[in-house]
């Protein structure tokens, strides 16, 4: 009796994940087409070189996309300190790599110190 109310238990264990995984990612195709949206509160002092300011500033990513693909998008958001902002919009294009990709990156700092960085990779190397 044991072993039967044992495998029970572990059928009705694998059934009941399965049911589970299979609405989770029949959910995620229905909500853009297989492309995985993550909202992070990830930080990081975001390099000169993507900025074109004089020294990093704090920034926080606030979105990050991969499609099936494998395109990737990374969004990051900060505010510039008062000694480093711009006396007019400042747009930086640039190229970073990471993680031995090749990212196409757009950074844009307002006069008010908003600064907005948004980072593309396309997998299959066009732009």
């Amino acid at each position: 009796m044991n072993a039967f109310l044992r495998n029970i238990s572990a059928l009705t264990l694998f059934a009941g994940s399965f049911v589970v995984s299979t609405n989770a990612t029949a959910q995620a195709v229905q909500q853009g087409n297989g492309a995985l949206v993550q909202k992070t509160d990830r930080s990081v002092c975001m390099t000169a070189d993507l900025t074109g300011l004089s020294t990093c500033v704090n920034m926080n990513q606030t979105q990050y996309l991969i499609t099936p693909s494998g395109n990737e998008t990374s969004v990051w958001k900060g505010t510039v300190p008062a000694e480093l902002r711009p006396a007019k919009t400042l747009v930086k294009d640039a190229t970073w790599q990471e993680r031995g990709r090749t990212f196409d990156t757009h950074s844009v700092t307002t006069p008010d110190g908003k600064i907005s960085l948004t980072l593309h990779y396309k997998a299959n190397g066009a732009k």
